[in-house]
């Protein structure tokens, strides 16, 4: 065994050790094993954040839209579709209607967001059938489907019937305009895993939408389907290129921008916070080291007599931080993952959905993030034993055996 590891030991752990040296050694480890452990624990749930996120927003939205300009009715829907099936990266091409609308059932009313759909749109169908909590997919003009939190808010259950009302009615004499009322059977409660879809959607079939908010045909534009998610942006301004004004495209990473942009400053903010635990951890590192050195200033300096070089002494004082760094770290890596293996597993922690948009916690343990934890705690407890290991190896030998 390298005797500069094994006095490094000796130094760190011995019988001869003081208790409060025990209890200053405890807490240097505690705190390396505190840091790595909420560093790992956060940065996953952060990425689980953003990625159950994603994937809630890219699967009940389309990945590009065209819309028109001023956001006019398209008439010629069909037309455009057809120009489209020229693109590879297109998997599928569905007209959808979009307006507010409230929505009644007994004593209940609810602003909502109605989107008209295409029963026969087989995309949609498997999509909606995936999050289909209770009953089923409509299959005549007079049904719908509705969210999970609007359900219970409402306090509706499939076959109870609702009404629907929407500005685009009559107008009377005077006037004033008399909203058109719809009813509809409930077929179906989805849970689409985001307070923001489960609370304000409505989807009904898009003749009937057509019909109560009299666009004669019309739909407010086209929802578009690719292979590759992450090439929306490229492939929405070849289309806009093909079909030109005027008509526009937006797709998903556009209209979430400043969601995502958010989230990874977050995630940011909260990386820097937990490294300041890392930080203290260090200091804690740092008065472990002096305190041993101001234990062992004799044997230290018997050492030095005994023909240990100053880089002998060096190295006993950077084992000793490598060993504090080493048990903490490995400890902190095992908790951090055993922690975040109960939150993916059991998703024991519940979230207000209105507030977080989830409501669970979610997990993604990256391999890159625990590399670069490990490595960075490496390098902070490292850094922090060359001045204590300097002041032992610099140490006078002859007034080190005179110290007691």
């Amino acid at each position: 065994m390298n005797y500069s590891f094994f006095i490094a030991v000796k130094h760190l752990f011995g019988a001869r050790k003081t208790f409060f040296g025990y209890i200053v050694t405890a807490i240097a480890i505690g705190g390396v094993f505190i840091g790595v452990a909420a560093l790992i624990v956060v940065l996953s749930v952060m990425n689980g954040f953003q990625k159950d996120v994603k994937e809630r927003i890219v699967d009940v939205n389309s990945h590009i839209i065209v819309l028109k300009y001023f956001n006019e009715p398209i008439e010629n829907y069909k037309s455009i579709k057809d120009s489209l099936k020229e693109f590879d990266d297109i998997i599928s091409i569905t007209p959808f209607i979009y307006s507010k609308g409230l929505i009644q059932f007994e004593n209940w009313t609810n602003g909502v967001i109605i989107r008209g759909f295409s029963i026969e749109d087989s995309v949609t169908y498997s999509i909606m059938k995936k999050h289909l909590k209770f009953g089923k997919f409509p299959e005549k003009d007079d049904e719908l489907i509705l969210g999970v939190d609007l359900a219970e808010e409402l306090r509706v259950h499939t076959g109870d019937v609702v009404r629907i009302a929407t500005p685009f009615g009559s107008t009377e004499t005077f006037g004033s305009l008399i909203p058109k009322i719809s009813e509809f059977t409930v077929s179906g409660i989805f849970d689409a895993g985001m307070y923001q879809y489960n609370a304000e959607l409505v989807y009904i079939p898009l003749r009937k939408a057509s019909e109560i908010f009299g666009l004669r045909g019309k739909v407010t534009g086209l929802e578009l389907r690719i292979k590759d998610i992450y090439k929306a942006p490229q492939v929405a301004k070849r289309i806009e290129k093909k079909i030109g004004y005027p008509y526009r495209t937006n797709n998903w990473i556009e209209l979430n921008g400043s969601l995502f942009a958010a989230l990874a400053l977050e995630k940011k903010i909260m990386f820097l916070l937990l490294l300041l635990v890392i930080i203290v951890a260090a200091f804690n590192i740092i008065t472990t080291l002096i305190m041993v050195v101001m234990e062992k200033t004799t044997e230290i300096g018997v050492l030095k007599t005994l023909g240990l070089s100053e880089k002998d002494i060096l190295r006993v004082y950077i084992y000793q931080g490598l060993i504090i760094n080493i048990i903490g770290t490995i400890t902190g890596l095992l908790v951090g993952l055993f922690l975040c293996f109960l939150l993916s597993k059991y998703k024991f922690i519940d979230l207000p959905g209105e507030v977080y948009l989830l409501d669970k916690l979610p997990v993604d343990v990256q391999f890159w993030d625990i590399i670069f934890v490990l490595i960075l705690t490496s390098v902070v407890s490292i850094v922090s034993t060359l001045y204590p290991a300097y002041k032992a190896s610099k140490m006078d030998p002859v007034k080190a055996i005179k110290y007691e």
